[in-house]
């Protein structure tokens, strides 16, 4: 009876529950749970890998799997993770770059003389080239070139190629340039090739020059840019400003000196005579006014004696009549007589009707 109730009991209590997991199970599944959550952390961190802000100063390009898919200028930039996407960040198109134009190697030791420093007072950069100039003249110049990234796609596909093409553009622009201009037109060696008679306006004329210069260079490199975009080639740059130097040739530069020298010494000559012949011509005006003045004096008071002198013969001129002729010559013939005979010490009076004859002395007509 103890044992069926025993029996009894066991069976409505049902099966016996499984024994807990022992330590090494219970941290397996600890472990395994931070590696799911520590796995779901890098999944996120992976996928914002490419999700950043480009700045105001830069601009992106997306290459997905190497194949460029867009470009993306400064906010937000939502791309795919990596390796699927890559991120390349360029500087923006408002930012400017520079690039010294390169040189080629000489072809002679004669053409690496030209730019060789004979003068050790004239010292050359390194990347300065000869030009022939369109009055056979050479002319030496250094470029840097300023420009920016227009077209970020573009120009990350020819990033490589993009300092070699700009040196070849350059080249090319300045052997076309100088050859259509004359030396004067890229530095000063002769002071009377420009016109204007002050220094202000040489000055404004040399700078609207050299300005002149800089432009054409400018235009004509960035027609050929877009030449290359045209026939799909493009650089994706735009040239904004080409800053560039020219020097003489070391042997030529003594020989331009000194003809600067004494061209300077002839102007200077020529402006000394122009200021002695200014004084002199000064002096004569004066010599001249002071000639006239005085004649123009000596005229008036001769005039003003001989009105004097005549006075009285213009009044009695006002009060002759043919009734009072005789009268009144008679009257100016006793007036001077008179006067006469007060300047004489002793008179003789000779009867014009008697016998006595009076000889004078005097010259025969």
């Amino acid at each position: 009876m103890n044992e069926s109730s025993a029996e009894r009991e066991s069976g409505s209590a049902g099966p016996t529950p499984p024994a807990p997991p022992g330590p090494i199970a219970q941290s397996v599944a600890i472990g395994f749970r931070a590696l799911y959550v520590a796995s779901l952390l890098l999944l996120v961190l992976w996928l914002g890998t490419n999700v950043r802000e480009i700045a105001p100063d830069t601009q992106a390009v997306v290459l997905r799997f190497g194949r460029i898919v867009g470009a993306q200028q400064a906010g937000l930039l939502l791309a795919l993770p990596r390796p699927i996407d890559q991120v390349r960040l360029l500087p923006g198109p408002d930012r400017q770059l520079s690039q010294d134009v390169s040189v080629l190697p000489a072809e002679s030791d004669k053409a690496a003389a030209l730019v060789g420093s004979a003068d050790p007072a004239q010292s050359l950069p390194k990347n300065v080239a000869p030009y022939l100039t369109g009055d056979g003249n050479l002319v030496l110049l250094n470029a840097t070139l300023i420009y920016r990234i227009n077209d970020p796609m573009a120009y990350t596909l020819a990033e490589t190629h993009v300092a070699a093409a700009l040196d070849r553009m350059f080249r090319t622009t300045a052997v076309r340039v100088a050859a259509g201009r004359n030396l004067n037109d890229f530095l000063v060696v002769q002071t009377n090739a420009t016109p204007g008679t002050g220094s202000d306006a040489s000055d404004q004329v040399i700078t609207a020059l050299r300005g002149e210069v800089r432009t054409t260079l400018l235009d004509s490199m960035n027609a050929r840019l877009a030449q290359l975009a045209a026939a799909g080639a493009s650089l994706g740059v735009e040239v904004q400003r080409i800053d560039t130097t020219a020097w003489l040739p070391p042997e030529a530069k003594a020989a331009f000196d000194s003809v600067l020298v004494a061209t300077q010494a002839a102007d200077r000559e020529l402006a000394m005579a122009r200021t002695d012949a200014e004084r002199r011509r000064q002096e004569a005006d004066r010599e001249r006014d002071r000639l006239l003045a005085a004649a123009q004096a000596t005229a008036q008071e001769s005039v003003s004696n001989a009105q004097v002198d005549t006075a009285s013969i213009v009044a009695l001129e006002g009060e002759a009549t043919p009734q009072t002729r005789g009268s009144l010559l008679d009257r100016i013939y006793r007036d001077e007589v008179a006067d006469i005979m007060n300047r004489v010490g002793t008179v003789t009076l000779v009867d014009p009707q008697g016998g006595i004859q009076l000889w004078l002395p005097g010259k025969q007509k």
